[in-house]
């Protein structure tokens, strides 16, 4: 998911991964996968099983687990600032834990992509050495659009 914000000075745009559910609607899937865990392994414990009640809580907890660390992972943000003498990059979930600031008139752009169809492509921005990755959560068409605004707002 990207957000715009291009003024006359300064373009920013906001990257983060498309989150399908919130995390109510994760917990709701957790609850309905416990309950029919339980429900089976109830069943097999009343017929004599009963070391399975354990395994279902625990392949509860660890789908719980999963689906946290992905929506925790598909929440991180990435702000990309272009002002007219800088490029500011911050990185976070709630506020910028890294942030780099590199000089506009030494940075560049490059977008490579190869012709397979699992290939999302590499954007980048590059300045003194050290290159920066962008977008990591997009997929093929959005890292395009992003680069194309990138561009344009470069060349201004």
């Amino acid at each position: 998911m990207i957000d715009f914000d291009d003024r006359r000075d300064r373009f920013r745009a906001i990257v983060q991964g498309n989150q399908s559910a919130s995390w109510r609607a994760n917990l709701w899937l957790a609850g309905a996968l416990g309950v029919v865990c339980f429900g089976i392994a109830i069943a097999l414990a009343t017929q004599g099983l009963w070391m399975v009640i354990p395994f279902a809580g625990l392949e509860v907890v660890f789908v719980t687990a999963c689906l946290y660390l992905t929506l925790r992972r598909l929440s991180r943000k990435e702000v990309i600032t272009v002002d007219p003498q800088a490029i500011r990059l911050e990185w976070g979930y709630t506020s910028a834990d890294t942030s780099v600031a590199l000089p506009r008139r030494w940075s560049r752009l490059e977008y490579a992509c190869k012709d397979s169809p699992f290939d999302c492509g590499h954007l980048t921005v590059a300045a003194h050495g050290k290159r920066y990755a962008l977008g990591r959560c997009l997929n093929r068409e959005e890292k395009k659009t992003l680069y194309t605004e990138l561009s344009s707002a470069l060349a201004r």
